[in-house]
Order: C-alpha cells, then sequence, then structure tokens
C-alpha cells in the first residue's frame, strides 16, 4: 500500500508531493487535468509568490524562475480619492508573479521526472472513498468537486456567508511598469482595490491587472463582463475604471495597445473565505486530511492563499515525516495533530485577510500616509504587511501602530 495519496495538483498539494519525496515517503498525486492540458487552459488566477514561498521552491529545487529580472522588490501602494495617499516600499528579498498554467504543470512534471506517481483522473467524494483504500493517509488539497464541503465548516473562524469581492483578473497588452520594476497596489475606498503586477506568464513577461470589487461599487461592471464579447469596448471601459479609481495605474497605460493579451488570459469570479475542519471520517470509517484551499480558503485580497498553502503543506509533511519515524499509524489522533499544526501555520493569514477586507481603519490610515513621507518606515510597513504574524501585531489597534511608527520611523530594522 502507497503510503500518502494527495488530491489536487495545485500549491498544497505539489509542494506536499515534492516534500515528501525528498523525505523519502512515497505519495501519488490525483490531478483532474494533465499538465499538457493545463497549459493550454484558461488564466487560473494572478499569484504573487513572497520571499518564504520562494525559499521553500528554492529547498525543492523548483525555482526555475530565479532570474533578476523576473523579480520584483519595489512595492507602490495608494489610497485613491480626495484624501488619498501614497508610497513605495523596497522588500529584502523580493516577490514574484507567477501564471499558474507556467507553475503547475513545471512542477508537475518535476514531481514524475523525480519518480512520484501522477494520476489524471476527477475525484468526485465517492472516489475518495475508493482512492482511501489505496493509501495508508488521503491528503485532499482541493476544494473542487464537492470536497471542501466533506470538511465541515468553523463558524467562528468563518464571518462571511457571502463572497466580500467580485473578482476580475487578466494578462493586458500596453501597460508600462513602474519604474523600478514592482507592484502596484491601489486601495479605491467603497469601490474595492486593483492590483497590477508583472507576470511570468504564457505569454511572456506581462502586465497583469486583479481587481476586486466591493459589491455595488462602481468597480463591480467589469466582473461580470464577457471581455471576448467586445474586446475593444471591455478595455475602453476598463480604462475608464482605472483613470477613476486607480490613476497610478492608468498614468502607465498605452490607451490605444490596451487589450487582453488573449482570449483565455482571464478570469471572474467570487470567493465566500471559509475555514474548514482540517479533517475529517468518510462514510468508510478512514480518515482524510484538508490542505490548501479544501482547509482555508482566502479571497484573493491579501495575496497569501498560495503562500499560506506552500507553508501548510511544509509543516504537514514534517507532520508525517514524524509519523513515519516513530511508526505511528496515521490514525485520528495523528489527524488531529496534523489539523492543529496547519491551522497554527494558516491562522494569522486567515485574520489579516479577513481583516484587509473590512474599511481600512483610522490609525492603519496614519501609517500609510506617514509611510508616504518616510523611506524608511514606507519599507518598513511593506516588509511587515507581507508577514501576516507581523501586521497584525503591528497594526491591530492604534496603540501598536503609534508603537510602529516610532520603532521604525528613523530606519531601525524589523
Amino acid at each position: 500500500m502507497t503510503r500518502i495519496g494527495i488530491i489536487g495538483a495545485g500549491t498544497a498539494g505539489l509542494h506536499l508531493g515534492l516534500r515528501l519525496q525528498q523525505l523519502g515517503i512515497p505519495a501519488t498525486i490525483y490531478t483532474e487535468r494533465a499538465p499538457a492540458e493545463l497549459r493550454s487552459a484558461r488564466l487560473p488566477n494572478t499569484v504573487a509568490h513572497h520571499a518564504p514561498t520562494r525559499e521553500r521552491e528554492r529547498l525543492l529545487g523548483v525555482n526555475h524562475w530565479d532570474s533578476p529580472e523576473l523579480v520584483q522588490f519595489t512595492f507602490n501602494f495608494a489610497i485613491s480619492g480626495p484624501q488619498g495617499v501614497g508610497f513605495q516600499g523596497k522588500l529584502v528579498a523580493p516577490s514574484q508573479f507567477m501564471d499558474y498554467r507556467v507553475y503547475q504543470p513545471r512542477l508537475a512534471e518535476n514531481f514524475v521526472a523525480r519518480g512520484g506517481s501522477l494520476h489524471v483522473a476527477a475525484v468526485d467524494a465517492a472516489g475518495l472513498e475508493e482512492i482511501t483504500q489505496r493509501h495508508e493517509l488521503v491528503v485532499v488539497a482541493t476544494g473542487r468537486a464537492g470536497l471542501g464541503h466533506l470538511f465541515p465548516r468553523v463558524p467562528e473562524h468563518s464571518p462571511h456567508t457571502q463572497p466580500a469581492r467580485l473578482l476580475f483578473g487578466g494578462l493586458f497588452h500596453g501597460m508600462r511598469p513602474p519604474e523600478p520594476l514592482g507592484f502596484q497596489f491601489t486601495i479605491a475606498p467603497g469601490h474595492g482595490e486593483v492590483a497590477e503586477g508583472r507576470m511570468v506568464s504564457t505569454q511572456g513577461f506581462i502586465g497583469s491587472l486583479f481587481l476586486e470589487a466591493v459589491p455595488g461599487g462602481a468597480l463591480e461592471v467589469i466582473t461580470s463582463r464577457n471581455p471576448n464579447e467586445d474586446p475593444r469596448g471591455f478595455s475602453a471601459l476598463f480604462l475608464e475604471l482605472l483613470r477613476e479609481h486607480a490613476p497610478a495605474t492608468f498614468a502607465r497605460l498605452d490607451p490605444d495597445a490596451f487589450l487582453l493579451a488573449g482570449p483565455l488570459d482571464w478570469v471572474q469570479g467570487r470567493v465566500t473565505p471559509v475555514v474548514r475542519r482540517g479533517y475529517t471520517r468518510l462514510s468508510n470509517g478512514r480518515c482524510v486530511v484538508a490542505l490548501g484551499d479544501a482547509h482555508v480558503l482566502h479571497d484573493p485580497l491579501s495575496g497569501m492563499g498560495a503562500n499560506a498553502a506552500s507553508a501548510c503543506a511544509w509543516i504537514l509533511a514534517e507532520t508525517l515525516r514524524e509519523a513515519v519515524e516513530s511508526g505511528q499509524s496515521f490514525d485520528e489522533a495523528f489527524c488531529q495533530r496534523a489539523e492543529e499544526r496547519t491551522w497554527e501555520t494558516v491562522r494569522a493569514t486567515t485574520y489579516w485577510n479577513n481583516a484587509l477586507l473590512q474599511p481600512t481603519p483610522p490609525h492603519m490610515a496614519q501609517v500609510f500616509a506617514a509611510a508616504s513621507q518616510n523611506p524608511a518606515l514606507a519599507n518598513a510597513v511593506l516588509e511587515t504587511m507581507i508577514v501576516p504574524e507581523n501586521a497584525l501585531a503591528a497594526f491591530a489597534t492604534p496603540e501598536t501602530c503609534a508603537a510602529f511608527m516610532a520603532r521604525h520611523a528613523h530606519g531601525t530594522a524589523p
């Protein structure tokens, strides 16, 4: 019997499978799409990998896109409107934006090349029960095909019962990146957020836009219109929205050239954030462990979903290693311990993500205003925001914000 079965070949499943290979623990990954099929699919999302995730990629030997010209150190932040502010900060270690049509197929091929077994087949709840008979433990690393709903919702950690944002993302021609090359994030109060980056994609290194619209706000219109029906009309509408609500991005666009890179290079959707139990018992008596979106589903606003999934995969792999080395069976006690460790890993990300979905509180606005006048503080804000544990501690209250500003006003190291 093969020790570990993994359902899903997203970041969580792939990082878990690759890490288990390094630890000498046999694993099989089940995925609904072959690598070649994923490469030719619609854009699934727009994703940023921050320094901790990129370090895990190096340790896994899958840092295939490490060229200096493909990473971004600079972060530009703005709040639009009459009382708007803006600042630029620089990361100590860069982030990178990845098209998962490039990233995930390559990692799946790495897994197979290193001796892993990749089964291409859709798995639903009935199929999951059959798969549990082949493995000592099965990890569900996708919420697709209703698998996420097998794990009970945790109400005390799931304040949302409907989407807080409506989503649109796409790859575009006609975008001049910021100088120096970096990421632009704009909050349009009452309407949503616009994130701009430069992405390693199937179209090369290209500009990306991701829009999070508050339901009922001015940005919502772009999240329900099919851009393929009238590409030029869609671009014109998007330009007008950016002119009004994300002027820093709009100023670097070429209106004549601004157009989706291709008919598959966009995505729309909506996400209701939810925390579920980290394991469940199936009707056949077998326990399965939840990982990634099956365990905690984040709104993309914080840009932390894939990073949290990678971190949890790493922790779960270490928990599995400990069990194998000690001869422990993969019973309910093991599943409880795995749940405790992965939730501890992702808890701060969940709380930070939920905080970002709320209107910017006055004490945070004060931090942003101060950062616009102080480059050292701007750098500290940026470094803090990409580590949710640090962000929660620094920005929770007016008092913690005041202490943070005092600590970093003169460039004191974090």
